[in-house]
Protein backbone atom coordinates (compact mmCIF):
# COMPACT_ATOMS: atom_id res chain seq x y z
CA UNK A 1 0.00 0.00 0.00
CA UNK A 2 2.46 2.29 0.96
CA UNK A 3 4.53 1.45 -1.78
CA UNK A 4 1.72 2.14 -4.28
CA UNK A 5 1.18 5.61 -2.25
CA UNK A 6 4.09 7.07 -2.26
CA UNK A 7 4.50 6.77 -6.42
CA UNK A 8 0.89 8.45 -6.28
CA UNK A 9 2.09 11.01 -3.90
CA UNK A 10 5.79 11.78 -5.37
CA UNK A 11 4.27 12.16 -9.19
CA UNK A 12 2.07 15.74 -8.25
CA UNK A 13 4.74 16.47 -5.59
CA UNK A 14 7.47 16.39 -8.52
CA UNK A 15 5.83 18.53 -10.43
CA UNK A 16 5.00 21.24 -7.33
CA UNK A 17 8.73 20.86 -6.99
CA UNK A 18 9.78 21.52 -10.73
CA UNK A 19 7.74 25.13 -11.03
CA UNK A 20 8.91 26.22 -7.90
CA UNK A 21 12.57 25.81 -9.62
CA UNK A 22 11.11 27.56 -12.94
CA UNK A 23 9.19 29.97 -11.28
CA UNK A 24 12.25 30.75 -8.94
CA UNK A 25 14.27 31.99 -12.19
CA UNK A 26 11.56 35.10 -12.56
CA UNK A 27 11.60 38.32 -11.68
CA UNK A 28 9.64 38.27 -8.15
CA UNK A 29 9.01 40.67 -5.51
CA UNK A 30 10.76 39.65 -1.98
CA UNK A 31 7.28 38.43 -0.80
CA UNK A 32 6.66 36.57 -3.92
CA UNK A 33 9.97 34.60 -3.52
CA UNK A 34 9.80 34.27 0.09
CA UNK A 35 6.52 32.50 -0.34
CA UNK A 36 8.10 29.91 -3.24
CA UNK A 37 10.86 29.15 -1.10
CA UNK A 38 8.20 28.05 1.72
CA UNK A 39 6.37 26.43 -1.21
CA UNK A 40 9.93 24.48 -2.10
CA UNK A 41 11.16 23.96 1.63
CA UNK A 42 7.61 22.33 2.48
CA UNK A 43 7.43 19.85 -0.86
CA UNK A 44 11.23 18.97 -0.41
CA UNK A 45 10.23 18.02 3.33
CA UNK A 46 6.93 16.20 2.27
CA UNK A 47 9.49 14.36 -0.50
CA UNK A 48 11.58 13.53 2.17
CA UNK A 49 8.81 12.24 4.50
CA UNK A 50 7.44 9.84 2.05
CA UNK A 51 11.16 8.42 0.77
CA UNK A 52 11.75 7.49 4.57
CA UNK A 53 8.20 5.96 4.92
CA UNK A 54 8.97 4.01 2.24
CA UNK A 55 12.09 2.85 3.29
CA UNK A 56 10.66 2.41 6.90
CA UNK A 57 8.63 0.18 5.33
CA UNK A 58 10.65 -1.66 3.80
CA UNK A 59 13.32 -2.61 6.59
CA UNK A 60 9.86 -3.35 8.64
CA UNK A 61 8.86 -6.01 6.14
CA UNK A 62 12.66 -7.74 5.09
CA UNK A 63 12.33 -6.07 2.16
CA UNK A 64 14.94 -3.03 2.19
CA UNK A 65 17.87 -4.78 -0.22
CA UNK A 66 21.58 -3.77 -1.23
CA UNK A 67 21.99 -3.58 -5.05
CA UNK A 68 25.96 -3.40 -4.91
CA UNK A 69 27.71 -2.83 -7.87
CA UNK A 70 31.27 -1.60 -9.08
CA UNK A 71 31.63 2.42 -8.03
CA UNK A 72 34.62 4.85 -7.74
CA UNK A 73 34.97 5.47 -4.20
CA UNK A 74 36.68 8.33 -4.06
CA UNK A 75 34.59 10.81 -6.28
CA UNK A 76 31.64 9.23 -4.30
CA UNK A 77 32.82 10.67 -0.57
CA UNK A 78 33.88 13.99 -2.70
CA UNK A 79 30.85 14.58 -3.78
CA UNK A 80 29.18 13.75 0.02
CA UNK A 81 32.11 16.21 1.43
CA UNK A 82 31.29 19.13 -1.00
CA UNK A 83 27.31 18.55 -0.31
CA UNK A 84 28.20 18.48 3.66
CA UNK A 85 30.28 21.85 2.79
CA UNK A 86 28.23 24.31 1.26
CA UNK A 87 25.44 23.03 3.95
CA UNK A 88 27.80 24.27 6.81
CA UNK A 89 29.29 27.28 5.63
CA UNK A 90 25.72 28.61 5.26
CA UNK A 91 25.48 27.86 9.10
CA UNK A 92 29.42 29.68 9.20
CA UNK A 93 30.17 26.08 10.53
CA UNK A 94 34.12 24.97 9.00
CA UNK A 95 34.17 21.13 7.71
CA UNK A 96 36.77 19.10 7.30
CA UNK A 97 37.28 15.54 5.75
CA UNK A 98 39.76 13.34 6.30
CA UNK A 99 40.73 10.50 3.73
CA UNK A 100 43.75 7.61 4.30
CA UNK A 101 46.19 7.98 1.18
CA UNK A 102 45.77 4.60 0.53
CA UNK A 103 42.31 4.76 0.00
CA UNK A 104 41.00 2.43 -3.28
CA UNK A 105 39.58 4.02 -6.20
CA UNK A 106 37.15 0.66 -7.29
CA UNK A 107 35.04 -0.99 -4.59
CA UNK A 108 32.19 -3.32 -5.15
CA UNK A 109 29.12 -1.50 -3.21
CA UNK A 110 25.30 -0.08 -3.06
CA UNK A 111 26.59 3.58 -3.92
CA UNK A 112 23.49 4.87 -3.53
CA UNK A 113 23.14 3.33 0.09
CA UNK A 114 25.90 4.15 0.94
CA UNK A 115 25.77 8.28 0.33
CA UNK A 116 22.72 7.72 1.70
CA UNK A 117 24.27 7.08 5.24
CA UNK A 118 26.73 9.54 5.03
CA UNK A 119 24.61 12.50 4.12
CA UNK A 120 22.08 11.63 6.95
CA UNK A 121 24.78 11.79 9.92
CA UNK A 122 26.50 14.60 7.97
CA UNK A 123 23.43 16.51 7.46
CA UNK A 124 22.40 15.90 11.16
CA UNK A 125 25.78 17.18 12.52
CA UNK A 126 25.68 20.10 10.90
CA UNK A 127 21.39 20.50 12.03
CA UNK A 128 22.99 20.10 15.79
CA UNK A 129 26.16 22.27 15.29
CA UNK A 130 25.55 26.20 15.84
CA UNK A 131 29.60 26.90 16.40
CA UNK A 132 32.36 25.03 15.64
CA UNK A 133 33.73 22.35 13.28
CA UNK A 134 31.65 19.02 11.47
CA UNK A 135 33.90 16.56 10.20
CA UNK A 136 34.13 13.14 8.27
CA UNK A 137 36.69 11.23 8.90
CA UNK A 138 37.46 7.98 6.95
CA UNK A 139 39.60 4.75 8.33
CA UNK A 140 40.90 1.67 6.55
CA UNK A 141 40.16 -0.82 8.88
CA UNK A 142 41.38 -4.25 7.17
CA UNK A 143 41.84 -5.18 3.17
CA UNK A 144 42.02 -8.90 2.31
CA UNK A 145 42.46 -9.46 -1.49
CA UNK A 146 38.57 -9.52 -2.08
CA UNK A 147 36.96 -7.12 0.71
CA UNK A 148 38.03 -4.00 2.54
CA UNK A 149 36.76 -2.94 5.92
CA UNK A 150 36.05 0.96 6.41
CA UNK A 151 35.06 2.74 9.24
CA UNK A 152 33.38 5.90 8.79
CA UNK A 153 33.16 8.82 11.61
CA UNK A 154 31.28 12.03 11.75
CA UNK A 155 32.67 14.49 14.78
CA UNK A 156 31.03 17.49 15.56
CA UNK A 157 30.90 20.34 17.95
CA UNK A 158 26.87 20.01 18.17
CA UNK A 159 24.85 20.47 21.61
CA UNK A 160 25.16 17.01 22.03
CA UNK A 161 22.71 14.28 24.22
CA UNK A 162 22.22 12.95 27.23
CA UNK A 163 22.25 9.57 28.02
CA UNK A 164 18.18 9.15 27.89
CA UNK A 165 18.55 10.58 24.56
CA UNK A 166 21.47 8.52 23.17
CA UNK A 167 18.95 5.32 24.16
CA UNK A 168 16.27 6.07 22.09
CA UNK A 169 17.67 8.51 18.85
CA UNK A 170 17.82 4.89 16.81
CA UNK A 171 14.24 4.36 17.01
CA UNK A 172 11.56 5.58 14.90
CA UNK A 173 10.48 8.79 14.87
CA UNK A 174 12.32 9.58 17.98
CA UNK A 175 14.11 13.11 17.51
CA UNK A 176 15.97 15.62 20.06
CA UNK A 177 16.60 18.93 19.92
CA UNK A 178 14.56 22.38 19.90
CA UNK A 179 10.75 21.92 17.95
CA UNK A 180 12.51 24.04 15.37
CA UNK A 181 15.05 21.24 14.75
CA UNK A 182 12.52 18.73 14.82
CA UNK A 183 10.53 19.84 12.38
CA UNK A 184 13.33 19.96 9.75
CA UNK A 185 13.54 16.20 9.56
CA UNK A 186 11.12 12.74 10.07
CA UNK A 187 12.22 11.22 12.96
CA UNK A 188 12.77 8.17 10.51
CA UNK A 189 16.72 8.52 9.24
CA UNK A 190 18.98 7.13 12.01
CA UNK A 191 16.51 4.41 11.69
CA UNK A 192 16.84 3.45 8.61
CA UNK A 193 20.16 4.99 8.33
CA UNK A 194 21.02 2.10 11.16
CA UNK A 195 19.69 -0.76 9.32
CA UNK A 196 21.71 0.15 6.37
CA UNK A 197 25.08 0.09 7.80
CA UNK A 198 23.49 -3.42 9.69
CA UNK A 199 23.02 -4.61 5.97
CA UNK A 200 26.27 -4.04 4.64
CA UNK A 201 27.89 -5.81 7.82
CA UNK A 202 28.63 -3.52 10.06
CA UNK A 203 27.51 -1.11 13.32
CA UNK A 204 26.20 2.13 13.64
CA UNK A 205 27.11 4.06 17.31
CA UNK A 206 27.20 6.96 18.83
CA UNK A 207 29.68 8.46 21.48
Amino acid sequence: FLAVMSHEIRTPLNGILGYVQILSRSDLTSDQTQGLNVIGNCGSHLLALINDVLDLAKVEAGKLDLNPRPCHLPALLQGVMEMTRVRAEQKELTFTGELPPDLPEGIIVDEKRLRQVLLNLLNNAVKFTHVGTVSLVVQKLSLTTDHIRLAFEVRDTGVGMTPEQVETIFLPFEQVGSQQQRAQGTGLGLAITESLVELMGGPLAVT
